[in-house]
């Protein structure tokens, strides 16, 4: 049997993973908590996960360091790197669980004492977990896209197999980089994003219905329940497509009306108005 050594939790080393444009945006944070991390890119597009470790060197190797910018020193170039080197694991996808299965089984397989944290916009730790053999060690957050360096406080929950010491080192790394946290029930999209999901749903099919015009659903939130941001504002800097992922994510886990997103929503993007980082979305950027 292998004995595996970890740094002590003075000392966190991360494995970062998940879309590009959401793991450079934590990196910056990671980064600016002087916490040490690299980079695995995803490898959804190799289909079983005791494929050939050469073969899978291969991939991480050639994995495009454009996405992540001035982080693509910070790419892992081989695969037999990972071993039991990381304290935690970050996923920060927020696509289906079985698209994501394949590198956070693996990275958590190489590095078994490790704590892992997903992303649960769009599904649960619990299910995460259960796809990915990390059911006993798997956290989730209620990380948004394009918020994270304004956010102060982040939900975390842990799945109904996780050990609460786990969920003790996910929190303590995360204090670390600079959240409080608050622990909820493993739900899709935890509490924060969650309500504000819907919220900005209503507002798009008030734009939908021709009720107001964007600015003045935004200014109404603003000076009525003193939102630091207007919704559709706050939509536009998320991303259009995150939102809609993650009411997808709802209706699908509950079936319930109420988180179906709006036709309008879809309408943007399918037209590739997604938000500020493409330009347009509910508003027009330069």
């Amino acid at each position: 049997m292998n004995v595996y050594n970890l740094a002590d939790h003075s000392t966190y080393n991360v494995l970062l993973t998940g879309d590009s444009d959401f793991v450079a945006e934590f990196a910056a944070v990671l980064q600016a908590a002087n916490m040490q991390f690299n980079i695995i890119a995803p490898m959804d597009e190799l289909d079983e996960i005791d494929v050939d470790f050469d073969v899978m060197s291969a991939a991480v190797a050639t994995a495009e360091a454009e996405p992540y910018e001035a982080y693509a020193d910070r790419l892992v170039a081989d695969i037999h790197s990972l071993t039991a080197s990381y304290t935690h694991i970050i996923d920060l996808s927020i696509s289906s669980n079985m698209n994501r299965r394949l590198g956070l089984e693996l990275a958590a397989a190489m590095n078994p004492r490790a704590t892992v944290l997903v992303s649960v916009l769009t599904n649960t730790a619990t299910d995460i977990g259960s796809v990915s053999n990390t059911a006993d060690r798997i956290t989730g957050l209620g990380l948004a896209p394009g918020l994270m360096s304004s956010t102060k406080t982040i939900d975390i929950c842990k799945g109904l197999n996780t050990s609460d010491g786990h969920l003790t080192s996910a929190r303590e790394l995360m204090r670390a980089v600079g959240y409080a946290t608050e622990v909820t029930e493993d739900r899709v999209a935890l509490v924060q994003m969650r309500v504000l999901a819907m919220l900005i749903n209503e507002a798009a099919f008030a734009v939908m219905e021709g009720l107001a015009k964007p600015e003045d659903i935004d200014k109404a939130m603003m000076l009525g329940v003193n939102y630091p941001k207007g919704l559709l504002a706050w939509a536009d800097e998320i991303g259009i497509g995150v939102v809609t992922l993650v009411l997808d994510g709802l209706y699908r886990e509950y079936q319930q009306e109420r988180y179906r997103p709006c036709v309008q929503l879809k309408q943007m993007m399918r037209a590739g108005w997604t938000g500020k980082a493409a330009g347009r979305g509910f508003y027009i950027y330069q």
